[in-house]
């Protein structure tokens, strides 16, 4: 008998009132209300998006010959401006690795100066310096031994 009670309890929540009286919550009305106006609230959106469309039609038929002239002329001076940087940074990325033999690919940057450091960060890391010779390719600070003799010889035979 106790089972039944905390079972039906369980099911629906009592709420009590100011004055005492118990009420039981009937949440699937709640629910219902809520799809109800969540549905309301979701046709006004469509609605509103589609008098914005029709809204956007009437304000471009509305516009005169001269504004709608006005209008392309400021998108294509846009896009020229876009295809001549673009064109520029092809320009730049081609002449760099024409210089550096790195590839147009790998190169990026927005001037001729960035797109060179950029390429000679990546020879450098591409082509490391060997370490450990700090005198690659220059004469010894010191003679080789016997050096100094084989010098006096050649002068004395050479004449």
């Amino acid at each position: 008998m106790a089972e039944e009670a905390t079972t039906s309890t369980d099911q629906s929540q009592d709420v009590s009132e100011p004055h005492g009286e118990a009420q039981q919550t009937d949440w699937e009305a709640k629910y219902r209300e809520a799809v109800s106006h969540s549905r309301k609230w979701e046709q006004r959106a469509k609605d509103n998006s589609a008098a914005a469309v029709e809204l956007e039609k009437l304000k471009e038929s509305s516009l005169s010959e001269a504004e709608k002239t006005a209008k392309r002329l400021k998108e294509l001076e846009t896009e020229n401006t876009a295809m001549k940087a673009e064109r520029q940074h092809a320009e730049w990325a081609a002449q760099v690795s024409k210089d550096t033999g790195v590839p147009v690919e790998l190169l990026h940057g927005d001037s001729l100066e960035a797109m060179s450091e950029y390429a000679k960060k990546l020879d450098q890391w591409a082509h490391p310096k060997p370490k450990g010779m700090p005198n690659q390719g220059g004469k010894p600070a010191h003679p080789a031994k016997g050096q100094e003799t084989r010098d006096f010889v050649n002068r004395m035979f050479s004449d």
